[in-house]
């Protein structure tokens, strides 16, 4: 398991339970957890034989793939599985889960989710290279969206309300190289303090939003 997995699993185990910015250390190698990650990104490409008509589709389901290295690096280490990363790695949990069929209520929810979208866009000054990465990045969205409704739901009796803040389209993995430029960007380090990470009580990954 590279450094930088290790550091990203670390952190989301303790997530709950220190205070954002003692999260924000990358490993010495990042540089080369980056470049292993790129390598491995390609071989599984090849494997499966997944093609990209865009560009920033591509970069953005990359991103995904990286943040599935992760989780799978974690479970590895739980003990959870032996298995590694399959033809879905660079597929969203929103995809892979939601996929499959519509649930009962899931039309009205991807027609009011899909409007959030384009407030959040206007509301955080968001765009995209091309319409493969827009979808992509909806999809991440829509997920962190899901989850901010339960957290919602179970807030219910008084206590604090959530929303989706402008790591709403991000993956994990890329909110902590977001956030790492706090050494000297003392406004990010201010926006960064105030995403925190929750589980998504169905699929077991952290998802940021505040």
């Amino acid at each position: 398991m590279g450094r930088g997995c290790a550091v990203a699993l670390a952190a989301a185990a303790a997530a709950l339970l220190v205070s954002l910015p003692m999260l924000l250390v990358l490993p010495p190698d990042a540089d080369t957890y980056e470049q292993e990650s790129r390598r491995m990104f390609m071989e599984w490409k090849a494997r499966f034989k997944k093609t990209y008509k865009y560009a920033g589709e591509e970069e953005c389901r990359y991103a995904v793939f990286k943040e599935s290295r992760c989780r799978v690096a974690w479970a590895r280490a739980a003990g959870v599985t032996t298995s590694g990363l399959n033809g879905l790695a660079a597929r969203s949990n929103e995809e892979i889960y939601r996929g499959h069929g519509v649930e009962k209520g899931e039309g009205s929810y991807e027609q009011e989710t899909r409007r959030m979208f384009v407030g959040w866009k206007a509301k955080y000054g968001k765009t995209y290279r091309d319409v493969g990465e827009e979808e992509c990045r909806y999809r991440l969205f829509k997920g962190n969206r899901r989850a901010v409704v339960w957290l919602n739901a179970a807030a219910a009796a008084g206590q604090n309300a959530y929303d989706i803040n402008q790591f709403g389209d991000l993956t994990n993995e890329e909110v902590r190289q977001s956030c790492y430029p706090e050494m000297v960007d003392q406004e990010l380090s201010a926006r960064c303090q105030a995403a925190a990470p929750y589980p998504d009580p169905e699929h077991g990954r952290r998802i940021w939003y505040q």
